[in-house]
């Protein structure tokens, strides 16, 4: 037995119940190690670690049973095809003997205290669901990492059903490897649904929260390692697969109960997928359920964001960012009507466009997509394809999207490599040439 693993049984927290993380892993083998050891070397390590290679191809099967040899309380399962991460975590949950549950990926770093965190906040708020913290998104190094934070308060504390409603805003999303669980609340719920993919984590905990209320620990819990071949990446890409989950969750959440249908409505949790669902509320209305409208507002309302510079959720992260950067980028007030692009026409553009006038910074130019279609302005502002650029003078890009930001920086190299940029997610991609 490794030194750094003596000792764990004895260090169990016994007055809380007991804690099984769940790791599924797909040839993540260079990095499954390091993720599976930051899991076990903790302040108060886990009960378990439940770990499921997912029909690897890579060296990963071999790497995981070194590790299971080494590290007590690791237990491993070996599927002999890939049958995708939801059919593995289900696979941990079926096996798993903790009370409470968290997943994890198999190529991100828990912080020292991440455990403990869980268990503190389940020994104050032992009626509690589902307990989650803050997040870290990173690339390659966690010290360039994005902290994003739902902001709800400074200290653990539990919030009802009804008191979560009002503090919900359109671009809240429960941070999924962030969430501590009851695994009974989790099978209440059905588990990790396959017919939502990539939502399905989205769609449990979220109905989990409204259902019975959720604790907030003002903490980073977990990190997450933004990736532009990611499972939920890949798929958004695809337009037909997308608009297919979306028309399921739609399905599901009007058949529930009322109750939790109706708190659904009332806190406005399907905003956060924005244009797509709006369109196919608007085209296949006949086929949807009577009043699935209500699930999505029409717009973001500029009022959510109340008065001075919000700190909370992707609306934080954007206020964080441009202070850090305010001193580069004061370069464009320099220049005599600059041409400013936001690259990305989603929520997070929205918010942009908003936090962007009350910095006063200098006014924004026009907005550039990927993919054009019949739509040519968002928000007074002319849209206008990237591939389309060529012979307009871009001082400064902004990226506008969580999910892309790798793929519209990686574009920016091909087609506009020396024009200034800005990213919020992943801050090495942010390149200003300009001296401040």
């Amino acid at each position: 037995m490794s030194p750094n693993f003596r000792g764990i049984k004895e260090n169990f927290v016994t007055t809380v119940k007991t804690i099984s993380v769940v790791i599924p892993n797909f040839n993540h083998g260079k990095l499954v190690e390091k993720s599976i050891r930051s899991t076990f070397e903790q302040s108060s390590p886990p009960d378990e670690v439940i770990v499921i290679d997912d029909g690897s191809t890579d060296d990963s099967v071999k790497r995981l049973k070194k590790l299971a040899k080494e590290i007590p309380n690791l237990k491993l399962f070996l599927c002999k095809e890939n049958r995708g991460a939801l059919v593995a975590g289900m696979i941990g949950v079926k096996e798993s003997k903790g009370d409470i549950l968290f997943f994890r990926a198999a190529d991100d770093i828990l912080p020292y205290e991440s455990i403990k965190l869980g268990r503190e906040a389940f020994q104050k708020y032992p009626e509690s669901q589902i307990a989650f913290g803050e997040i870290l998104f990173f690339r390659d190094k966690i010290t360039n990492g994005t902290v994003e934070s739902l902001a709800l308060s400074n200290e653990t504390s539990f919030f009802s059903p009804t008191s979560l409603i009002e503090l919900w805003k359109p671009d809240f999303n429960l941070p999924e490897p962030a969430c501590f669980v009851k695994k009974s609340a989790l099978l209440e719920q059905g588990g990790l649904l396959k017919e939502a993919k990539w939502y399905s984590g989205w769609l449990c905990f979220t109905s989990i929260a409204l259902k019975h209320g959720i604790t907030f620990i003002p903490e980073v819990l977990n990190t997450f390692r933004l990736d532009a071949n990611s499972y939920g990446t890949t798929n958004l890409r695809n337009k037909v697969i997308q608009r297919k989950v979306l028309r399921f969750l739609i399905n599901h959440v009007m058949n529930l109960e009322k109750d939790l249908k109706d708190k659904f409505i009332d806190s406005g949790a399907f905003s956060i997928f924005g244009e797509p669902l709006k369109n196919l509320l608007d085209e296949e209305k006949l086929t949807l359920p009577k009043n699935s409208n209500l699930l999505i507002n029409n717009a973001l309302p500029r009022e959510y964001l109340g008065s001075g510079l919000p700190q909370y959720g992707i609306a934080g992260v954007i206020v964080r960012r441009l202070r850090e950067l305010r001193q580069k980028i004061d370069f464009i007030k320099r220049i005599n009507d600059p041409k400013i692009a936001i690259y990305g026409a989603g929520t997070q553009t929205l918010i942009i466009l908003e936090i962007w006038k009350r910095l006063r910074l200098p006014k924004l130019s026009l907005v550039t997509v990927s993919e054009t279609n019949a739509v040519n302005t968002f928000h007074n502002l002319s849209i206008v394809g990237i591939n389309s650029l060529e012979e307009r003078e871009i001082d400064l890009f902004i990226l506008s999207s969580k999910s892309f930001e790798l793929e519209m920086a990686s574009k920016l190299d091909d087609l506009y490599p020396s024009t200034n940029r800005i990213s919020f997610w992943v801050k090495e991609l942010t390149c200003i040439t300009e001296q401040p």
